[in-house]
């Protein structure tokens, strides 16, 4: 087997590499060969994750394109709807690492997300006396909901800014909907958001109801056997 090692320049590509985040500092290649030629060739990106962790970390989990540049550190800023493409992506896999850690990782590269103007649930714009305009996020997300309570599966779409996903029994549902819910509004305190739920499912608003109302554990509704 050979390898060579391409070194990069920075200002590097912050990258998704197989659920890890990091500077794109290098890549390495590797193949085999004989008489007939170069086969079984593979790169693969090494990476700096920041914070505490050492870089120049071989990132084996993905081949460079199975990698998603996240946003580049020459403007280290990330558009919502990007990063929710991202935690799509990163759902995808057969092991998500999910968004806190996610969130985590870029912000140790000093990340920082390009909010939209500030609204209230109505979507008008929120001004403080002297007419400026507050630093409240507020975000309505749709939920598409398909499948039986017995097996439900729900998810929203990333131009709303956040992914939401999940799949099962509605009790398991919910609990990982309002999980995800609430981990988005603690990772993004201090940005005071705020997320609300709505849904074109009308016979599914009851959910929608109990998410909104931050309740930690599904409650069924009194016509639930209609549902199942």
């Amino acid at each position: 087997m050979n390898s060579q090692i391409l070194k990069l320049e920075a200002p590097y590509n912050i990258i998704y590499a197989g659920g890890r985040i990091g500077r794109h500092i290098a890549t390495i290649t590797v193949w085999d060969d004989d008489e007939m030629g170069i086969y079984n060739a593979c790169q693969y990106p090494m990476i700096d994750e920041g914070g505490e962790l050492a870089a120049g970390a071989l990132a084996a989990e993905a081949e460079l394109g199975d990698c998603r540049v996240i946003c580049n550190e020459r403007d280290p800023r990330v558009q919502l709807r990007w990063l929710a493409e991202m935690v799509k992506y990163d759902l995808e896999q057969e092991e998500p690492v999910e968004f806190s850690y996610i969130w985590e990782r870029l912000s140790l590269l000093g990340v920082k997300v390009i909010w939209d103007k500030a609204t209230d649930e109505n979507g008008k714009l929120l001004k403080d006396d002297n007419g400026e305009t507050f630093d409240e996020n507020f975000y309505t997300i749709s939920l598409s909901f398909d499948g039986t309570h017995s097996h439900l599966l729900v998810r929203s779409y990333t131009s709303s800014g956040f992914y939401f996903y999940a799949r099962g029994k509605v009790e398991d549902v919910y609990r990982e909907l309002h999980y995800q819910h609430m981990v988005y509004e603690s990772m993004f305190y201090d940005e005071h958001l705020h997320i609300k739920f709505e849904t074109p499912d009308g016979w599914e608003q009851h959910i929608v109801d109990l998410l909104n109302e931050r309740k930690e554990i599904y409650k069924p509704a009194p016509d639930e056997d209609k549902l199942i």
